[in-house]
């Protein structure tokens, strides 16, 4: 931002901005990778210091970046669970290793998580923001971590200061990352062989579809465009 982005046949960039592809990914995979996967790495690692045996819970499976954020931190040892709307999706990420998946549709979502994890988590990642953000201080263990990189349920709301103090909580925001950072997430998706999730390949001409399906939130990982189709 805030030049125009990559729904073209073609396009011209810095060779600076280049880096080698992951050899085990397709084409589709590779194009999923870069704004999900920097994302997603500097939320987990810079800003929530995640380590080996960490339980992270993931909002949102659904989206690109929390399902890229779900298979990077199992990736770095972490154990994950998450939150959906979609039954579909819960199942989804049940059957892509997650310990503990609920909807945050039911009312006291956030004991259910604990109960079905057996135990709260240290590492919250989120970017829906919104009424349930609340849910989130009391979801996580004391002294953990809630980091933020969107609001795509708009404001919080009924946020307890009273529980950030109490708990010890740390409440951290972040955006995407630095080319360090992106470089280094790409060392990991190539050491331990990380697909992203593709949720659909569109050709360039249906362009306005893929956005319609992502508008919807029918997705489930990343939705690509083929600008050669």
């Amino acid at each position: 931002m805030p030049k125009q982005g990559t729904f073209a046949e073609r396009i011209a960039l810095p060779l600076d901005r280049l880096e080698p592809m992951p050899e085990h990914l397709s084409w589709p995979e590779a194009a999923a990778l870069p704004l999900a996967g920097v994302t997603a790495y500097r939320a987990l690692v810079t800003r929530g210091e995640v380590k080996r045996g960490d339980h992270v819970l993931v909002t949102g499976v659904g989206g690109g970046v929390a399902t890229v954020a779900m298979q990077l931190a199992q990736a770095l040892g972490a154990q994950v669970s998450v939150t959906s709307g979609s039954e579909e999706k819960l199942q989804r990420a049940r059957g892509m290793g997650a310990i503990a998946a609920v909807s945050y549709k039911q009312k006291g979502w956030e004991k259910e998580l604990v109960q079905q994890a057996g135990g709260p988590p240290s590492l919250v990642i989120d970017s829906a923001g919104g009424p349930d953000f609340g849910a989130l201080l009391n979801a996580v263990a004391p002294g953990g971590r809630i980091v933020s990189y969107g609001a795509t349920r708009g404001p919080a709301e009924k946020l307890e200061l009273t529980r950030v103090f109490f708990k010890q909580i740390d409440l951290r925001g972040t955006t995407m990352g630095t080319d360090e950072e992106f470089r280094a997430m790409l060392r990991l998706v190539a050491r331990e062989r990380v697909r992203p999730l593709v949720d659909h390949v569109f050709p360039l001409s249906q362009a306005a579809e893929a956005d319609r399906r992502m508008a919807q939130g029918e997705q489930m990982g990343k939705i690509v465009l083929n600008c050669r189709a």
